[in-house]
């Protein structure tokens, strides 16, 4: 695997983690079990199903519709894109202070 495509890959799971910490309480308590034994504690599809007496696919449809659900309360409510704007915003805010130069040179013009 390319070190880009791991990277997408990574940057994916990160957000879809991002998602889970915003909306999980939005989320059924089946949901929320299968998601976090998948991965959180990185069970297989066949180990969630046993501890969860479900079948395998039952526990992958739990899985597909969290994030069904998941991607859906974003787009409706745009926590996470708020928060990561903000936090753009943040640092350049920081940087700003960090040489204040800039600011003053901004301020003249």
């Amino acid at each position: 695997m390319s070190k880009l495509r791991l990277e997408e890959k990574l940057g994916r799971k990160v957000y879809r983690h991002d998602l889970y910490d915003l909306y999980s309480p939005l989320l059924t308590e089946k949901q929320r079990e299968a998601w976090e034994l998948h991965e959180f504690e990185d069970l297989s599809l066949a180990e969630v199903a046993e501890k969860l007496g479900i079948s395998r696919q039952g526990v992958s449809d739990l899985i597909g519709r969290s994030r069904e659900r998941l991607d859906e309360l974003e787009g409706l409510l745009g926590f996470h894109s708020r928060e990561a704007s903000l936090e753009a915003e943040i640092s350049a805010l920081r940087s700003l202070l960090d040489d204040p130069t800039r600011l003053r040179g901004e301020r003249d013009v």
